[in-house]
C-alpha cells in the first residue's frame, strides 16, 4: 500500500513540498500586500487550502482536524478548510473503475451500473454511489499512490521529530514515540480490510446507544482498496447548520454520548469526528460513516485515562496526579516529583465544573504538555489519541451546544466502565463518587 520509502522517493517528496510551499508563500505575499482587509483573510484561506490539497497526503488529514476548531482558528479559516473533509479533487473515474475491478472483478460490472461522479472525496478515498441488482451501495475506493506521499510525509515529520529532541528542552520529550503512533495509526486508514472490520466493530460497539447509526458493511463487495456499506439517502455536508437549534443540540449530545461510549467502555477512540464523516439528520440521528483513523487503546491505559477523567468530573487533583504519575516514564527527584503532582493538581482543580463554553481542552492540554516537559514526566504516550478524539469533539461542542457540561456527560460512562472492571483494579469509591454527582472540591 505504501510501497516503501526510497532515498529518491524522499527527497522528490521534500523537493515538491519546498517548490509547492515557496510558490504559495509568494502568492501570499502578493494577496497580504494588494488585498483590501476585508478581503484578505477570505483570500489567504483560500490559498492556504489550495496548497493543503496539493501537497496531498498528511497534510490534508491535519488541514480536516485543524478544520473542527473554528474557536483556534476562526470562522473564515475553518469554513475553507472544512472542504477537505469531502470535497478533494477526486481521483479520474478510470482510476476509481481500476481499482474496483482489480479489487471485486468482472462479477461486481457484471451485475451494477456503472459509477459516476462521487458523492464525496476526502484525503485517503473517493466515495461512489452503485446500484448493484436490487440494491444501492457507498463503495469507499482508496486513492492510487495515496500511501507513497502518506509514506513519504510521516517519514520526513519522523526525521524531524528525532531532530528537535536534540534540542535541550525536549530532550526527554517522548516526540518520536506520538508521532510514531500517529503515524502508524495514520498508516493503517490505507488498510481498507482492517477498516471494514473496525467499522463493523463500531457498529457493534454503537447498536445499543439511542440515536446514533453507523451502516452495515457489505463484505462480499469489500476488496483490496475497496470497502462496500449500505448507502444512506440525503447525508448532506455541513448537516448540522441546516437544523433548528433544539435538534441540533439534541443531536450533538448523541455524538458526545456516542463517543464517550466507544472511549470508556470499548477503548475505541475516533479521532477523525469532521463533518465529512458525521452527518445530522433532521429526524434526530446521527450518522458515523467512517472509522479509518482511529485508534483501539490498551486495556491498561483505557483504564488509567477513564481513572483520570473520572477525577477530572470529581475535582479531585491530587488523584489526577497520582493516576498521571503512575503511567509516566523517566524519573524525578523526589522533590520534583512533589511539586509536579502539585502542579497537575491545581491544573485539574482549575478545570473541573467548566461548562464547554468556559472550558478549553487545548489550553488545558498544552499546559499539562508544558509540565510533563518541565519536570520531565510523560504520561502514557497513547493519551494523545483521546486527546485529539476531545479536541475534535470539543470544536463542535463549543460551537453548536456551548452550555454542555462536557465532563459531567461523560459520568455514566466512566462510572460503567469503572465497575466493569475486575473486583482487584476497580476503583469503587470513585465511581460512587461520580454516580451522585460529587465533585471533590476542596
Amino acid at each position: 500500500m505504501t510501497g516503501g520509502v526510497t532515498f529518491g522517493r524522499l527527497w522528490r517528496r521534500l523537493a515538491q513540498i519546498t517548490w509547492l510551499g515557496t510558490l504559495a508563500a509568494g502568492r501570499m505575499a502578493v494577496i497580504w500586500t494588494t488585498s483590501k482587509r476585508s478581503t484578505r483573510s477570505a483570500r489567504l484561506a483560500v490559498e492556504l487550502v489550495r496548497l493543503i490539497e496539493q501537497l496531498g497526503g498528511a497534510f490534508i488529514k491535519v488541514g480536516q482536524i485543524v478544520a473542527t476548531r473554528v474557536d483556534l482558528v476562526g470562522q473564515t479559516m475553518a469554513g475553507e478548510l472544512s472542504r477537505l473533509h469531502d470535497h478533494v479533487t477526486p481521483m479520474t473515474s478510470d482510476e476509481a473503475a481500476s481499482t474496483i475491478q482489480r479489487a471485486l472483478g468482472h462479477v461486481f460490472y457484471a451485475t451494477a451500473d456503472p459509477i459516476g461522479a462521487p458523492v464525496a472525496s476526502g484525503s485517503i478515498a473517493s466515495v461512489y454511489r452503485a446500484s448493484q441488482l436490487d440494491r444501492t451501495v457507498a463503495l469507499k475506493v482508496r486513492r492510487p499512490r495515496v500511501g507513497q506521499a502518506m509514506a513519504a510525509d510521516l517519514a520526513i515529520i519522523g526525521w524531524l521529530a528525532r531532530t528537535v529532541t536534540r534540542v535541550p528542552a525536549f530532550r526527554r520529550v517522548p516526540i518520536v514515540e506520538i508521532t510514531d503512533q500517529i503515524g502508524h495509526c495514520l498508516i493503517s486508514q490505507l488498510d481498507f480490510a482492517a477498516e471494514a472490520d473496525r467499522l463493523q466493530r463500531m457498529r457493534d460497539h454503537l447498536a445499543a446507544v439511542p440515536g446514533i447509526y453507523v451502516p452495515a458493511v457489505i463484505p462480499e463487495l469489500c476488496g483490496d482498496g475497496v470497502i462496500a456499506m449500505e448507502f444512506l439517502e440525503g447525508l448532506s455536508h455541513a448537516s448540522i447548520e441546516q437544523l433548528p437549534t433544539p435538534v441540533r443540540e439534541e443531536e450533538v449530545a448523541i455524538l458526545v454520548r456516542a463517543v464517550y461510549h466507544l472511549l470508556f467502555a470499548a477503548g475505541f477512540v475516533h479521532v477523525d469526528l469532521h463533518q465529512g464523516n458525521t452527518y445530522f439528520r433532521p429526524d434526530g440521528t446521527v450518522v458515523l460513516i467512517d472509522a479509518g483513523f482511529t485508534y483501539e487503546l490498551s486495556r491498561a491505559a483505557r483504564r488509567s485515562f477513564t481513572e483520570f477523567f473520572g477525577g477530572m468530573i470529581e475535582g479531585d487533583g491530587e488523584a489526577c496526579a497520582d493516576i498521571l504519575h503512575a503511567t509516566v516514564r523517566g524519573a524525578a527527584s523526589a522533590a520534583a516529583n512533589s511539586e509536579f503532582r502539585s502542579r497537575v493538581a491545581d491544573l485539574v482543580k482549575r478545570n473541573t465544573g467548566s461548562r464547554v463554553r468556559d472550558f478549553n481542552l487545548s489550553l488545558f492540554c498544552v499546559e499539562l504538555f508544558d509540565l510533563q516537559r518541565r519536570y520531565g514526566l510523560f504520561a502514557e504516550p497513547e493519551f494523545i489519541f483521546p486527546m485529539l478524539c476531545l479536541l475534535s469533539l470539543e470544536g463542535l461542542v463549543k460551537k453548536h451546544h456551548p452550555h454542555m457540561d462536557f465532563q459531567i456527560e461523560a459520568a455514566p460512562y466512566v462510572m460503567q466502565s469503572l465497575l466493569a472492571e475486575p473486583p482487584e483494579m476497580r476503583t469503587r469509591d470513585r465511581a460512587d463518587s461520580i454516580l451522585t454527582g460529587n465533585r471533590g472540591e476542596s
